[in-house]
């Protein structure tokens, strides 16, 4: 991530047109998602806590009945220019260990050029930083690309397979 005030962004969606990937639960105790969700994040992404932020956390208990909502945003940096942003969502209610859950994932490949400087804003200066990203770098964020799909093609897989322990009663 550049840390400047003007900055040049670049983003590209890891599923392209796909904005988001949505996984649906529906069964015996779908809280239990939160806590594996939450582990996921850091070991698939392999990302530490630094870069998890918990955005969101509300869990009301009411009579009969629990319903959560919880937004993670996780930040995997590559370089000093690009870095991977995946959201996470976790959203659905549970009543007497049955319930629904829904999980969204939007997946993104950031990358950050800095304009603060008089230099950076140079028209000589951005015709070379264009050539460079074309010629080189640009083969870089498309491994970057690859890699995030990777990624959450793994995550994706690793939740749906958690889904179908806990219908089996085999969650550990």
């Amino acid at each position: 991530m550049v840390w400047a005030r003007t900055k040049l962004m670049i983003w590209d969606y890891i599923f392209e047109p796909v904005k988001q990937i949505q996984v649906s639960y529906s069964g015996k105790h779908p809280e239990k998602l939160y806590k594996k969700i939450n582990e996921l994040i850091r070991t698939v992404f392999n990302v530490p806590d630094a870069y998890v932020q918990e955005k969101e956390y509300n869990w009301e208990k009411e009579k009969d009945i629990e319903r959560f909502t919880i937004d993670w945003e996780v930040s995997k940096i590559l370089d000093l220019y690009s870095y991977l942003a995946y959201e996470v969502s976790l959203k659905g209610f549970v009543a007497g260990g049955e319930g629904r859950a829904v999980i969204r994932i939007k997946p993104r490949l950031i990358t950050e050029y800095p304009q603060d400087t008089v230099w950076q804003q140079n028209i000589i200066y951005e015709m070379l930083r264009r050539f460079w990203h074309r010629m080189f770098y640009h083969h870089k964020r498309m491994e970057y690309l690859n890699m995030g799909k990777e990624m959450c093609v793994n995550f994706e897989g690793s939740i749906k397979h958690y889904m179908e322990m806990i219908k089996e009663g085999h969650d550990g």
